[in-house]
């Protein structure tokens, strides 16, 4: 039992360093994004201990990966999880929003959600009127 464990570790610490590089994030970039310790990535990518849990839930989240996928050997790939092509690609404002977010209270996160539903319903409102004025001028 306990060389499945270690092997559970080695293999988990494999993929979190194939995604640190893959992201080409840094340990501190992996923790802060998740909202966990230095020491906690640390410890994965060291292999000393894998993530778990709600943790394990986070990591999933962030990076569009199944939760399986920190837990598959290094020689089973599918064409479904290659991670150097992730869905979307964001650009430095989008990953400095998310940063900012992924900081917040959960609460919070829930408030700025809906601050920016409302600002998006604002500015279709805004358009619709812009239209209709510009069409009865016409």
């Amino acid at each position: 039992m306990l060389a499945m464990k270690d092997t559970t570790k080695e293999t988990s610490s494999f993929r979190i360093n194939q995604l640190l590089h893959e992201r080409r994030w840094s340990q501190t970039d992996l923790a802060k994004k998740l909202g966990v310790s230095s020491q906690a990535v640390q410890q994965w990518v060291k292999g000393s201990s894998s993530p778990r849990g709600k943790n394990l839930a986070k990591l999933s989240n962030l990076t569009g990966l199944p939760e399986h996928w920190f837990f598959m050997a290094a020689d089973e790939t599918t064409e479904a999880l290659q991670i150097s092509s992730p869905g979307k690609i964001l650009d430095a404002r989008q990953e400095r929003l998310i940063e900012l977010f992924e900081q917040m209270p959960e609460a919070e996160k829930d408030h700025m959600v809906r601050l920016f539903e409302e600002k998006v319903k604002e500015y279709e409102r805004l358009l619709s009127e812009l239209i209709a004025l510009k069409n009865k001028t016409k």
